[in-house]
């Protein structure tokens, strides 16, 4: 995690892969030093088949929703289209946009094997509709740590 408050923070997870970003002591630190988010945005994308998989979502759901940006993507819910986290992602895409242009922005990205390419395509996508080179702004994210992919 990065050390200092004003960076920006992006987590994107499907299921289970919920548990590292609830872990992550970055989020109750800056909650629990005035009680309210005065640092750098928090972005969370969730991806689950259907709301009734929420409780693998646990307390981050309890968090105010000025402190943290949280979207979610419902595949298998009845009567609608599937929507998955990089689909969340491409609609919030003026936002992670700005955010992959700031140098104290950091992606986590944790879940299924079969979500990894996706939500790194929808990045490059993003990047690429806001006239960044994704080659360019890819390798600076893993060679500064600000990127790190976590699926099994």
């Amino acid at each position: 995690m990065p050390n200092h408050p004003k960076s920006n923070i992006v987590m994107i997870c499907t299921g289970t892969g919920s548990a590292p970003m609830r872990a992550m002591t970055e989020w109750r630190r800056r909650l629990r030093a005035s009680g309210k988010f005065e640092g750098g945005k928090l972005m969370l994308f969730f991806g689950a088949r259907t709301p009734a998989e929420l409780p693998y979502f646990g307390p981050l759901n309890n968090l105010p929703k000025d402190f943290i940006d949280t979207e979610f993507a419902f595949s298998r819910e009845i009567g609608k289209p599937k929507r998955y986290v990089q689909d969340a992602m491409r609609d919030r895409a003026a936002d992670l946009a700005a955010l992959l242009k700031d140098g104290n922005s950091y992606f986590y990205v944790c879940g299924l094997k079969s979500m990894e390419e996706g939500v790194v395509m929808a990045l490059r996508d993003i990047a690429q509709n806001a006239g960044l080179d994704w080659d360019t702004v890819g390798a600076a994210l893993k060679k500064e740590g600000r990127l790190h992919l976590e699926t099994y």
